[in-house]
């Protein structure tokens, strides 16, 4: 990210950044948090954050900070980032844009002869997909929320507890409170990010400036009935549990379409159907359902409805029906101060900008229980994230990083 005066060169970073890659055969992009392929883009970030004057330091859990320090040294800090580790054959730009395009940001400020009197930190935050189950683990450790027994019960698809991998990565599971971030030392955090939907392209608009996030509340259901053979099973007979299943993902699409809020979204991304064989009617079947909105009362509300229809349905078929959850999140609406100051900046160079909500969610709705947040977009492509079609335009991407500039020097002025 040398030549300061070069546009684009923060897509040909993102672009280098995407070499450090433990499946390139894929074509897409694997770099899992706390293994060496990620430990060796660290490294790299490392470099460029020296590049721009900013002096690296990593926390107890691996949380990647660079900081700019202000004039004042009393006055609470500015925070700015994402996160390098990807999904599996993931694209180039989720969270990568919010770590590298902060850095660029700051080389802007430090460029135009800025000093701020709060200190700035560019954050790549560890692990925001979820490679132990659950997303956000380092913003999730620094907010507080994971404590060490936490560390042992998170384990990954070999069975890998986040306490073993942070350990076989040089850290210590034991020291996870010295990662928490006190709120009082936080005056306000702003994130980067690619939109990873279609609102923003579909309207012909540069920026997004986020008002709140979505959270997700995320549970299992399983039915239970009985495993017989297919042949000799009438139907009549049955007790099909994978049939209650599928009624239920259908009562799912309908009772998230008629949220009081209309913003509620529901997904079941995961079945999974037991025995498994061809000739067996499947005893067990389990959903996986994600519902999401940044209305909290509108979101339980489906939530509830959705449980009682997948009850309903197990009494109309004979089946047993359980409900695990899995992880229920709040959401967070955005600081108005922070919004204020990525208007302002949008305003003062002259781009179009859509007020919105986020419906993915990030390391700053975790953060945003804590402190002061807020959230940039810049369009992606097709509205394709998690993919390695994954793009968004040099162009969009150096305007993003002007907006993110121009809000850190309001916020840490």
């Amino acid at each position: 990210m040398s030549d300061s005066s070069r546009p684009g060169r923060l897509h040909s970073a993102i672009a280098e950044l995407a070499t450090f890659n433990d499946d390139p055969a894929s074509g897409g992009i694997t770099r899992e948090v706390y293994t060496p392929t990620y430990a060796r883009a660290l490294e790299r970030v490392v470099a460029w954050m020296r590049e721009v004057g900013l002096e690296p330091r990593l926390d107890a859990v691996g949380n990647l900070y660079g900081s700019w320090t202000g004039t004042d040294a009393t006055a609470p800090r500015v925070l700015t980032g994402s996160h390098v580790d990807t999904t599996l054959n993931a694209g180039a730009y989720d969270g990568v844009l919010g770590v590298l395009g902060a850095i660029e940001a700051v080389r802007t400020l430090r460029d135009a002869g800025f000093t701020p009197r709060r200190t700035v930190e560019v954050i790549a935050w560890a692990g925001e997909e979820p490679r132990f189950g659950t997303g956000c683990v380092g913003s999730r450790c620094a907010a507080g929320d994971l404590s060490r027994a936490d560390l042992d019960r998170l384990v990954d698809r070999d069975g890998i507890t986040m306490a073993v991998a942070l350990r076989e990565a040089g850290f210590d599971p034991d020291a996870v409170k010295d990662a928490v971030v006190a709120p009082p030392t936080v005056h306000a955090l702003v994130e980067l990010h690619i939109e990873q939907a279609i609102v923003l392209e579909t309207h012909g608009e540069p920026i997004g400036v986020v008002e709140a996030i979505a959270a997700p509340h995320d549970f299992r259901i399983v039915f239970e009935g009985a495993a017989t053979h297919a042949g000799a099973t009438p139907m009549g007979l049955r007790r099909d549990a994978l049939v209650g299943a599928a009624e239920a993902v259908a009562a799912i699409e309908e009772i998230a379409r008629g949220s009081s809020s209309g913003t509620t979204v529901g997904t079941v991304g995961v079945i999974r159907a037991l025995p498994g064989a061809i000739n067996v009617v499947p005893g067990v079947a389990s959903l996986d359902v994600d519902v999401r909105d940044s209305d909290e009362p509108a979101r339980e509300a489906v939530v509830a409805a959705i449980v009682d229809a997948a009850r309903a349905i197990g009494t109309a078929r004979g089946l047993d029906v359980g409900v695990e959850e899995i992880v229920t999140d709040t959401p967070v609406a955005c600081d108005a101060a922070v919004v204020a100051a990525s208007v302002a900046a949008c305003e003062q160079l002259g781009l179009t900008y859509r007020r919105m909500i986020s419906g993915a969610y990030h390391d700053a709705m975790i953060m945003g229980r804590r402190v002061p947040v807020g959230m940039i977009f810049v369009p992606s492509r097709g509205g394709v994230s998690h993919h390695p079609d994954e793009y968004t335009s040099p162009q969009e991407l150096d305007r993003g990083v002007a907006v993110l500039a121009g809000t850190l020097r309001r916020l840490a002025s």
